[in-house]
């Protein structure tokens, strides 16, 4: 019935604040409505009465009468059916505050069956209202590659007698059809200013275990510990707070005195990332603050989306984003961390009051407090990361605790597609297999056959399709899967793994493909001609690498010829270091740094003496040929010196490897490597990105050759020590596993004479092959997992995008000498 579907609804709406109806069940009919809004962004909204709610769509141009306009059609949630009658002033504060009148109204038909329509995305249906006439369709757009998001959908006018394309509809029929005003009309006279309410006075040192002292320079963030279920639902249980999970940056918004820093939660100093975010803070009436939050950009929906932050942040900032304060630690002079939480969010919220409304950069995180099933299920509902709880009368702890905790409303992991099954019936995709690396190992975690539409399944099964041939059927799976080459994977939502780690109601939620930018570069110069490609010789083609469902020796050696292109100009006539594994097993790999038996041609021996006098030999390619030789003898992996063999002891390129410790994840290590760039940018290098292969980043910056490498070892040394001060708190430039914890390692060293780094496009001796990847730094942030950068995906994206270090040289500067301070 109609109160299920309106769940969403009114779990958005206060009723008591908001001349909305709440909603009516049951009715019969085919009305439909299309109401002019203006809110957060003026739209219109078309409303079909479908059975006993309102389909609806937020048309944020209109609609038009000219078919050749194509106008995006975002699907919201169901409406009652009384909403179609409704026009009026939703207050401000309230979700889609603002004016609304009724534009246009009157009767629909379907031209097919309704719910197969929606199911597969082509709508097609007649209106008959005051101004919206004929044939119109919706049609669903295809979601980015790795996005879950099925919302966006198409609508335009058909050719019939009611298209007009010299018609703007919209500007020639503003009024409501309902009252005959124009939306501004309905916008209520401005009352007679009354006299201003003084703000609150702020007492934070009133508040049980406020120390007064000065505000610290840093406070590690509180993190959650995960739970299966949300804490507060037994009797006589300590009072919990839940909150919303927030799919942003954790940020930490320092005041003082008029001056906004926002730092990362591993303490850099984003400031400057987030355009206008920081003026916002300048308007709180406090003189010092530090406050606790989440950066994120919100869909229509209101709800927060990792991607559409990436996206802000690659294209401009400014209006998009939104600091959620959850938390306040200090202000004007007194510690609160010592303070229960419920008083300091009681101290926020006064802080906050006057300062925020619907459309302010800031907003309250508010809270429920007791049983946190309620607020679990509606985040589930509506497709919520999850909660967060927190103990009402915990202080303020730094790192992870228990008196935080966090609910995903399901679980969500990456799995490998290792094969499907197909519906003889339909002829087409009927499930996908997964399998999880355990060990180098793939294992079998069962079937999901929910969660794709029709052109989705159509699209997958010819992306599987080509993946037949050298694949490895795996135990304890179903006979009638088809296996392909473990190469893709997706998002899976799931509820639970049953004892054989089997997952339970599982459902596909999009592919985790990669998609990058192409780079304003010259054409692509072929280096690699097809008569070198036909002399690849390949014995034991067919050899697994790391276990019997790893790639093979032939994907070695076809990737290297794929990328050869690419990789060639990083490497030619450069020092190498080659990571062979001759036989596959891992425990028989090792580095040949020096002349071999047998070498293949165009891979040169030479003799250099070391700074002590020795004469030592070592390795360059020099010719395609040699190149694509590699693979015959093994060769896995591929590390250059930053010199050239004609120039051996003056390096044109440096690097500084990001080697993260023990508790930083990948993202931590994305915010660094942005920080880093900002930093060398400010001594007037040009820094390109790559990723190492594993969780690290390398920054590479092209040098002009006139340092030996003595003293382009101390340069690196300064700069790196320089940058580690910048924040101390996560960077080192000391070796040793145990001064990692929690912190990245900047690894210079890599800069002395004959230390050598994973060459551009190599690939790792890894599971499933990652390659040391060189990207974009706009393209940076939006890679997830560094994994997905592999043997099998980065050759179509490199022909695709083309390679974003193909001008580096261009870019060379003098490495700057400075004077090295150690802290």
């Amino acid at each position: 019935m109609a109160t299920s579907k309106l769940t969403t609804y009114r779990a958005k709406r206060d009723f008591s604040r908001t001349p909305e109806p709440a909603g009516r069940s049951g009715g019969e009919g085919n009305r439909f409505v299309v109401h002019k809004h203006h809110a957060t962004a003026d739209h219109y909204d078309l409303r079909l009465q479908v059975g006993d709610v309102l389909k609806s769509w937020a048309v944020p141009r209109g609609p038009s009468l000219n078919p050749a306009d194509k106008r995006l059609a975002v699907e919201t949630e169901d409406h009652p059916l009384d909403y179609i009658d409704f026009e009026g002033v939703i207050p401000e504060g309230e979700y889609g505050g603002g004016p609304m009148i009724v534009w246009d109204t009157g009767v629909w038909a379907p031209m097919d069956d309704i719910e197969k329509s929606l199911r597969t995305g082509a709508f097609k249906f007649r209106l008959a209202g005051e101004k919206l006439n004929g044939g119109w369709m919706l049609t669903r757009l295809k979601p980015k590659p790795g996005d879950d998001d099925t919302r966006n959908w198409l609508l335009f006018k058909e050719h019939d007698p009611a298209a007009d394309p010299d018609v703007d509809i919209l500007t020639a029929r503003p009024e409501s059809v309902k009252s005959g005003r124009r939306i501004e009309e309905l916008v209520e006279p401005p009352k007679k200013p009354a006299k201003a309410a003084k703000p609150a006075v702020l007492k934070p040192g009133s508040l049980p275990g406020a120390v007064k002292g000065p505000k610290p320079q840093r406070i590690e963030p509180q993190l959650a510990s995960p739970i299966p279920k949300p804490p507060g639902a037994s009797p006589g249980e300590q009072t919990w707070l839940h909150e919303i999970k927030f799919d942003g940056y954790r940020t930490m918004a320092d005041l003082s005195d008029g001056s906004v820093r926002l730092i990362t939660r591993s303490g850099l100093d984003w400031t400057k990332r987030y355009g206008d975010l920081p003026d916002a803070f300048r308007k709180l009436p406090c003189r010092e603050a530090m406050i606790d939050g989440e950066i994120v950009a919100l869909d229509d929906k209101g709800i927060s989306r990792f991607s559409l932050l990436q996206e802000a942040l690659s294209s401009g900032t400014d209006g998009k984003l939104v600091f959620y304060a959850f938390d306040i630690l200090h202000l004007d002079g007194w510690n609160l961390t010592e303070v229960p939480l419920e008083e300091r969010k009681g101290l926020l919220a006064q802080l906050l009051e006057g300062q925020i409304s619907s459309r302010s950069a800031i907003q309250f995180s508010d809270h429920v407090e007791g049983d946190g099933r309620g607020l679990y299920d509606q985040a589930a509902e509506l497709g919520l990361e999850g909660i967060v709880s927190k103990r009402a009368s915990a202080p303020y702890r730094s790192g992870r605790t228990q008196t935080w905790t966090k609910t995903k409303a399901l679980k969500s992991e990456d799995f490998v597609i290792a094969g499907y099954t197909v519906s003889e019936a339909a002829e087409g995709l009927a499930a996908l297999a997964l399998g999880e690396w355990v060990g180098g190992e793939l294992h079998y975690r069962g079937k999901v056959g929910t969660g794709f539409d029709a052109a989705t399944a159509k699209q997958l099964l010819a992306r599987l399709q080509a993946l037949r041939g050298g694949e490895t059927a795996l135990d304890g799976a179903p006979k009638e899967i088809l296996w392909v080459r473990p190469v893709l994977s997706a998002r899976i939502h799931y509820s639970n793994r049953t004892t054989d780690n089997v997952l339970r109601h599982a459902v596909f939620k999009g592919l985790r493909d990669v998609e990058l930018s192409a780079p304003a570069t010259a054409p692509r110069k072929r280096l690699i001609t097809d008569a070198d490609l036909a002399t690849i010789q390949v014995t034991n083609a067919d050899r697994r690498v790391f276990g019997r469902s790893g790639p093979t020796k032939l994907d070695i050696a076809v990737y290297y010829a794929l990328v050869g292109d690419f990789m060639l100009p990083h490497i030619l006539g450069r020092p190498v270091s080659l990571f062979r594994c001759p036989t596959g097993k891992r425990a028989d790999c090792f580095f040949q740094r020096h002349p071999f038996t047998g070498m293949p041609p165009s891979i040169v021996g030479f003799n250099a003496t070391n700074s002590e006098g020795e004469s030592k030999s070592f390795l360059s390619i020099e010719g395609t040929k040699g190149y694509l030789a590699l693979a015959q003898f093994g060769v896995i992996e591929l590390h250059s010196w930053g010199s050239r063999r004609t120039r051996l002891e003056k390096p044109d390129r440096v690097v500084f490897d990001l080697d993260p410790g023990e508790g930083i994840s990948w993202r931590d290590v994305v915010e660094a490597a942005v920080h880093i760039r900002g930093e060398l940018e400010a001594i007037g290098l040009v820094p390109f990105v790559k990723t190492s292969g594993g969780s690290g980043i390398h920054v590479v910056v092209p040098v002009k050759p006139k340092l030996d490498w003595k003293k382009t070892h101390q340069a690196t040394s300064a700069i790196a020590t320089r940058l580690a001060a910048t924040a101390p708190q996560t960077f080192t430039t000391t070796m040793g596993k145990e001064n990692r914890v929690k912190r990245i390692f900047i690894d210079f060293h890599r800069n002395a004479r004959s230390h050598t780094a994973a060459a551009p496009y190599s690939l790792r001796a890894r599971t499933n092959l990652p390659a040391s990847a060189p990207l974009q730094w706009a393209d940076l942030e939006t890679i997830d997992a560094p994994e997905d950068l592999n043997y099998s995906s980065l050759p179509g994206l490199l022909d695709t995008f083309g390679d974003p270090w193909a001008d580096i040289d261009d870019f060379a500067k003098d490495l700057p000498l400075l004077s090295e301070t150690r802290t």
